[in-house]
């Protein structure tokens, strides 16, 4: 039987949503980060690329950018700070904790100064304590629920949002338009564990979305998972009913950055 396009389009999210959050589910029963091969695994058939915004350009480009800056500053700032870099769609945010006022400036500085970077948000925290590994462990496992989350809320582009985590922190970055945005935020920040949501979205206007993830259908096919995934368990990280939903906000500005050498890829609603 063959299918019409908008009845196949709607099979192939719900495989595609269904395929995650069996990958999710397995991760969150774990809490442990060393099961992410299992989530890797089950996106890496074109899953992840299916239904991400950002040309493939500039996935390439942010994942050069989050490397180049992560193994700098490890280097450069061992035992004055403690930064956890994420970079979407060009955007560079800094989160983590650093010694001192000067340090974190200088941190800021030097990701200003990255080439193909057009954005940068400063997070850090300045604090002369830096976090402790059952602290960002625990991090890692909240951002393993609001993932799933994210993947099972019904109108939530999920491969278009990035999640950070720090100190209970949740950071969520992504091309989305506000309606999208303000529906992935309202399920993130009933997840338990989760203090704060900070909102880091590049917004799009309807007209855009629709463009954007038509290019982005057609430039990344996606594949259905074979029936040895199994059936996803329910979506965990469930409010208990004592916690309230943590407070939003949004990123301070960040500093926009314009580089001489990048490639000509615009942000925000003028994606190619």
């Amino acid at each position: 039987m063959k299918l019409s396009s908008p009845t196949f389009a709607r099979f192939r999210r719900t495989v595609t949503r269904t395929a995650v959050l069996a990958a999710l589910a397995g991760v969150t029963a774990t809490q442990l980060t060393a099961c992410f091969p299992l989530f890797a695994g089950a996106v890496a058939g074109g899953v992840a690329l299916a239904t991400d915004r950002r040309p493939t350009a500039t996935q390439t480009i942010d994942r050069g950018l989050q490397m180049e800056a992560e193994n700098t500053l490890i280097s450069r700032y061992d035992g004055r700070a403690h930064v956890n870099v994420t970079v979407y769609n060009r955007k560079v945010l800094l989160t983590g904790e650093a010694g001192t006022e000067q340090t974190k400036q200088e941190i800021g500085q030097y990701a200003q100064k990255l080439q193909t970077a057009r954005e940068v948000v400063n997070e850090l925290v300045v604090t002369p304590e830096s976090s402790t590994f059952g602290s960002r462990t625990n991090d890692t496992y909240i951002t393993t629920k609001v993932k799933s989350v994210l993947a099972g809320t019904e109108g939530v582009p999920w491969n278009s949002i990035k999640v950070t985590t720090e100190a209970q922190t949740v950071f969520l970055m992504g091309v989305v338009t506000e309606a999208e945005g303000n529906k992935a935020t309202e399920a993130v920040r009933t997840v338990s564990g989760v203090n704060k949501v900070v909102k880091v979205f590049d917004y799009v206007s309807e007209d855009e979305r629709k463009r954007l993830d038509a290019n982005a259908t057609s430039t990344n096919p996606s594949t259905a998972p074979d029936a040895s995934q199994g059936t996803p368990a329910p979506a965990q990280g469930t409010p208990t009913a004592t916690q309230a939903p943590a407070p939003v906000t949004s990123a301070s500005p960040g500093v926009t950055v314009s580089p001489t050498n990048s490639p000509a890829l615009p942000p925000g609603k003028q994606l190619p």
